[in-house]
């Protein structure tokens, strides 16, 4: 595509991350005004960004982009002037042009890709438009000289006190620019940097609203010359004429009641500056890798320094290095803290995206459903909010398509038309907790079953034996599926195993709890971060493993006497149920079970999914934060680990995936012929 002459490519940036906000607040928007048509806020805040980027488009040159944002903005004005109601096939309209908006914003990143065609978006869209509409006004004129009212004057009076001039500015703009708001907040942010803004016209709130024409007047109280105040302006683009003067005159009471205190810019928002900048991603990835390093080097440090503690523990100079290594542990502490904090993200960033597509699938199901949002302010790692989309998409479809029946069948079980589904975030401990929950028909369990049998998940004898819970947690199996007839939206028995998947690729569960009648509840548990782990340190047959405290609900020592065999496995009895037992040394073939006498054992218990296991031991060492290396690229993916990390001695411990040693105990249990093995066999790490 071709774009404006003279744009460079900081200006093409600067619109792509505007145009990227732009659009993500409309897709927000355009959905909740189908439940707020009354919301005149909501009304302004959609047509104003319809407004800056049919601007800013034509600005760079993407005509296209322009057009079809002037349509959508024509549809938008007459809604907010009542000429015209909103209603299901406006919303329609502008979440088609929006779609289509988006792949005109994808050709900035692919500039040889087919163009967009805006044809039939724009049609549909002038179709909604009333005949006798009158050309929509874009800029509010403003009339007379710039007064200030009471207040602004009491702060003029004391600003000259302490010495500083005041000067009256009129900036005229091209009057062929788009971006007559933006250059209008460039000479407001300049002049702030040099003295105190005492009142403009437009205000600045009325130039957020696209209220102004092309003329900027301001009344700026400075110790700097008429001369710096120029020099300062001319840098700034498109201005064709700046008049200054110096202001003595007081303005009389009365002229000063004409301007209303509207038109007041305090001194206080005027100079107030951004508490946020925009950092690359991948330099927030090198500082955590870096910090990574660092938080390795800290605790070889701090081994050695302890080693040398030991060994010279009355000379002063080791004392004094020992008080040093302190300080700087405890800066690296708190620097490890703020890394991570940067990185973490509110979950607002998916969730925002999800309303547009419930509303979306459940008109294509012809069903009602009122999508609630909580806890979205929740924040969580970036690496892990990364992967949350599409999980919590196909919950989501399966609430919809599975779960919320149609509005005649929930009107004969006496509930109301429309579904509720309930999608909640919160922090637990080190972990984020997300719900999926909807008062549709729930899941029954003896269809799971039926259906596992047909699909030949298990054997029919061990799936008959399963609790309803653990029937209903089946349908994460691939192919599993209770639908009656294969749809758009789901039937083939794929998508709550992909949720299964990505989840524990993460270090995370996925639960579902249903009540046939009245509903079902997913949950997601998730690590806040993947980076840097607390864990507690244990040793077995010489070998140094990590678990996750997230995973830990309990460690301690355990008597060879209290453990029993069942079946041939070994369980002992936690708080009055029975524990499965799993050996570490067994799992990883690192013994041979046949040459135990009566050692010394510790029993780590693990939690996972609703499920417990006694992890067995030799030894519990201490709980350490660890940084997560990747094992992948040595020997490929492994069961029961899921990465490594470097002590401060320099030995390498091993990272326990308790999820899927759970699950292997599980299985093991239930077919009693399943092992996990592990080719972290032929690594024993001594």
């Amino acid at each position: 595509m071709d774009l404006a002459a003279g744009i460079t490519p900081e200006d093409l940036d600067l619109f792509i991350q505007e145009a990227d906000e732009q659009l993500q607040l409309l897709d927000e928007d355009i959905v909740r005004l189908e439940k707020e048509s009354g919301n005149p806020d909501l009304m302004q805040e959609i047509f104003r960004a319809a407004h800056t980027l049919k601007g800013s488009s034509a600005m760079v040159g993407h005509q296209r982009l322009s057009d079809l944002a002037h349509a959508m903005e024509s549809v938008l004005d007459q809604v907010r002037k009542g000429m015209l109601a909103v209603s299901p096939s406006i919303i329609d309209a502008l979440l088609h042009g929006l779609d289509v908006m988006r792949l005109l914003r994808k050709e900035l990143d692919s500039p040889d890709s087919k163009p967009a065609d805006i044809t039939n978006a724009v049609a549909e869209l002038s179709a909604l438009v009333t005949t006798n509409e009158q050309p929509v006004k874009q800029v509010a004129e403003h009339s007379g000289v710039l007064v200030p009212d009471a207040e602004a004057q009491t702060r003029l009076e004391k600003a000259c006190q302490e010495g500083k001039q005041a000067y009256f500015i009129k900036v005229s703009f091209n009057k062929e620019s788009h971006w007559t708001a933006v250059r209008s907040f460039q000479v407001i942010n300049s002049l702030s940097a040099i003295g105190e803004i005492i009142v403009s016209l437009p205000t600045a709130q009325e130039i957020e609203e696209g209220k102004i024409n092309h003329l900027f007047q301001i009344l700026v109280a400075s110790k700097n010359s008429a001369e710096d105040i120029r020099e300062l302006l001319t840098g700034i683009s498109e201005i064709e004429n700046i008049e200054i003067n110096v202001h003595e005159k007081e303005i009389s009471g009365e002229a000063a009641k004409a301007t209303g205190s509207d038109s007041t810019v305090t001194g206080k928002e005027d100079t107030k500056l951004s508490h946020t900048v925009r950092v690359d991603v991948s330099r927030l990835d090198t500082l955590m890798e870096q910090v990574g390093e660092l938080v390795i080097n800290r605790n070889q440090i701090s081994q050695l320094g302890r080693m040398l503690a030991e060994k010279y523990h009355e000379d002063e100079i080791i004392v004094a290095f020992g008080d040093s290594l302190s300080q700087i542990a405890k800066i690296v502490s708190t620097l490890q803290q703020d890394v991570m904090s940067i990185r973490l993200l509110p979950v607002e960033i998916v969730f925002s995206t999800l309303p547009r597509m419930v509303r979306d699938i459940a008109r294509k199901e012809n069903k009602k459903v009122e999508f609630i949002i909580e806890g979205q302010e929740t924040e969580v790692d970036r690496s892990v909010i990364e992967q949350l989309r599409d999980p919590l998409i196909h919950m989501l479809r399966n609430s919809i398509d599975h779960g919320i029946e149609a509005p005649d069948k929930r009107r004969s079980a006496g509930k109301p038309e429309a579904g509720t589904i309930r999608l909640s975030a919160m922090h637990e401990q080190d972990n984020i907790v997300i719900t999926v929950k909807d008062d549709g028909k729930g899941v029954d369990p003896k269809l799971i079953r039926k259906s596992a049998i047909d699909k030949k998940i298990d054997m029919p004898e061990n799936i008959s034996k399963l609790t309803d819970h653990e029937a209903v947690n089946l349908i994460f199996n691939s192919g599993l599926s209770t639908a009656s007839e294969v749809t758009d939206v789901s039937g083939r028995g794929v998508g709550l195993d992909v949720v299964k998947t990505n989840i524990e690729s993460l270090g995370g569960s996925v639960s579902v709890e249903s009540v046939p009648g009245q509903g079902t509840t997913f949950t997601l548990t998730l690590p806040l971060t993947l980076a840097i782990i607390p864990a507690l340190l244990v040793s077995t047959v010489g070998t140094i493993c990590a678990i996750p405290l997230s995973s830990i609900v309990e460690a301690g020592k355990l008597d060879v006497k209290e453990i029993q065999t069942v079946r041939g496995k070994e369980v002992t009895l936690f708080r009055g149920d029975v524990l499965p037992l799993l050996r570490l040394d067994e799992v990883f073939g690192w013994s041979d079970k046949n040459n135990r006498s009566g050692e010394a054992l510790h029993m780590v218990v693990v939690k996972f999914s609703g499920s417990r296991v006694g992890l067995v031991v030799e030894e519990l060492l201490e709980q350490q934060e660890l940084v997560v290396k990747s094992l992948d690229h040595f020997i490929g993916e492994s069961n029961g680990i899921t990465g490594a990390s470097i002590l401060g001695d320099g030995r390498v411990v091993l990272i326990l995936d308790v999820a899927s040693l759970i699950r292997g105990a599980i299985t093991e249990r239930n077919n009693n012929k399943i092992k996990i093995k592990s080719s972290v066999s032929r690594l024993s790490i001594k």
